[in-house]
């Protein structure tokens, strides 16, 4: 154990994960068959299912990477994207919750084969498979680079270690444990987080005011609000990103249509995403003030260069000087490191336990919803004859082997990573999620909005997304001196899904209006969902 580490701490870590095999535990006679187990028997409460909408926002990704961010940019550029989250809670409202609880029975991809055949519903399957993985895995690995120098455990051995403790609990209650769980997460994630600014602000004998007048001008700018500049994250790009990411959770991700699924009505289901979405907004504030936090601490005067106002008549500095900050930290080590270093006994382990719940509460929902999608639509749909096992059994298993598989991956980018230090964990997610996203999401519109459109004019657009994607992801290498360097792509990396996202809808718009002139012959048999809906 490291030497920093109380037993106190230890202690708070390990009754936080043995509570969570408790809850799990505790819900698994509702979890016996495959509609308990997938959702919950469809009688959860919404504000139970809102924290848990809550918690898969909240993961490690958030926990850390927000300051991170913050922290590098020195403004709340990042915060853009939360408030972008009530916009696509008003569609997710008023068409999405109708049109999924009245279209689907348990995967959100049923819709896509009732529009366009089963390639379609394929597709999706293994699209938000790929994509979850890797979430899971990325989400392992942050929290196991976070928490390791905390517990001093080793990388591998901490993936292992939290990896296990989620498997347990999400085999043995499924999606009540999954739910349940993620409200208990979210309280310990929300006081670690204000734990944490706290000490940043008690740091200063001012206390809050003081803190407050160190604050650099511009630290809470949301960006540059140019409509013209499309290759860097203004106020617009994050804005239009974000509905864009926010919409498509909403609209395909299966975690969140699941859940959907599990309330008891529609009024309970309205409500869950209402309070997701509105509860994110006040705690994503909190992790981005503790980005600008974490600039004002370790970026503060050193006390011999401090003005005569921030000096006492005694000659003491007003500022308690921290710890020096190594030079070559990177932006994504910066929190973790204050935790280690300016945290006392109890509040570091509650802020590890915290960190802990955030990756948690994002990996059990991740495992849950894939093992059901692997289940519903590959193995019953090229299953011969019954199932040889239960299949309650089966999904056990498949949440147990791709839990493992995620934990693999995540060792393995950790084996092979090279680190990039212009940009954060939260700019790469963000360009991986709205670039693999893209495709999905574009089928679902099509689905939704067009479905008259014939099967095989939707795979067009859908493969005609995948020159501007590449292009967007592999053209910015080019030296501006060389000859090659007109064909990089100008766009900023958050734009690169929205790109393919728009060339699937135009071309998809196009077979719409060859359709409406008679040129293309409609999709048979699919009716519009918006009036059924």
């Amino acid at each position: 154990m490291p030497d920093f580490l109380s037993q106190l701490d230890v202690w708070i870590v390990i009754i936080y994960l043995a509570a969570m095999l408790i809850i799990g535990w505790c819900v698994t006679d509702g979890s016996r068959d495959v509609e308990g187990y997938t959702v919950g028997n469809r009688q959860m409460r919404g504000w139970v299912i809102g924290m848990s909408v809550l918690g898969t926002f909240l993961s490690s990704i958030t926990f850390l990477a927000v300051p991170a961010r913050v922290y590098k940019d020195g403004n709340w550029n990042a915060y853009v994207f939360g408030m972008a989250l009530p916009v696509a809670a008003v569609v997710a409202v008023f068409c999405f919750i109708p049109l999924y609880r009245g279209k689907v029975h348990l995967s959100a991809y049923e819709l896509l084969e009732q529009r366009f055949g089963y390639w379609a519903r394929g597709y999706a399957a293994f699209s938000f498979l790929a994509l979850q993985l890797l979430r899971v895995a990325m989400v392992l690995l942050l929290v196991a680079l976070a928490v390791e120098p905390l517990l001093g455990w080793g990388v591998v051995n901490t993936l292992v270690a939290i990896s296990l403790v989620v498997i347990v609990y999400d085999v043995m209650g499924g999606i009540k444990a999954v739910i349940w769980t993620d409200v208990a997460q979210v309280f310990v994630l929300t006081i670690g987080a204000a734990w944490c600014l706290w000490a940043m602000v008690s740091a200063h004998p001012g206390g809050v005011e003081q803190f407050w007048q160190r604050i650099p001008a511009g630290s809470f700018s949301l960006g540059s609000y140019d409509p013209t500049d499309l290759a860097h994250s203004t106020f617009w790009i994050v804005f239009l990103y974000g509905i864009s990411e926010n919409m498509r959770n909403y609209g395909t991700d299966q975690n969140y249509v699941q859940r959907m699924l599990c309330a008891a009505d529609a009024h309970e289901a309205r409500k869950s995403i209402w309070i997701g979405a509105l509860s994110y907004l006040p705690i994503s504030a909190i992790f981005c003030l503790i980005g600008t936090g974490l600039h004002v601490y370790y970026h503060a005067p050193a006390p011999h260069a401090l003005l005569a106002a921030d000096v006492e008549p005694s000659g003491l500095a007003l500022i308690v000087t921290p710890q020096q900050l190594p030079l070559d930290t990177a932006a994504d080590q910066v929190f973790p490191y204050f935790i280690k270093h300016e945290l006392p006994p109890l509040a570091r382990g509650l802020v590890i336990a915290g960190i802990l719940a955030a990756a948690m509460s994002t990996v059990d929902s991740c495992l849950n919803s894939m093992s059901m999608i692997v289940l519903v639509d590959l193995v019953r749909r090229f299953r011969r004859r019954g199932p040889v096992i239960p299949e309650i059994i089966t999904l056990r298993l498949f949440t147990a082997g791709l839990g493992g598989a995620a934990t693999l991956l995540a060792a393995t980018i950790y084996g092979s990573h090279g680190s990039d230090g212009s940009r954060t964990l939260l700019d790469i997610w963000w360009q991986y999620a709205g670039v693999a996203g893209a495709g999905l999401f574009g089928l679902f519109l099509l689905a939704w909005l067009m479905p008259a459109i014939p099967s095989w004019g939707a795979l067009i657009a859908i493969v005609s997304s995948l020159p501007v994607l590449l292009w967007g992801i592999m053209a910015r290498s080019s030296p501006p001196s060389t000859e090659w360097s007109w064909k990089n792509c100008p766009l900023h990396p958050n734009l690169v899904g929205i790109s393919g996202l728009l060339t699937v809808l135009v071309v998809g718009g196009l077979f719409w209006l060859a359709v409406q002139t008679g040129l293309v012959t409609a999709n048979p048999g699919h009716d519009n969902p918006r009036e059924n809906a």
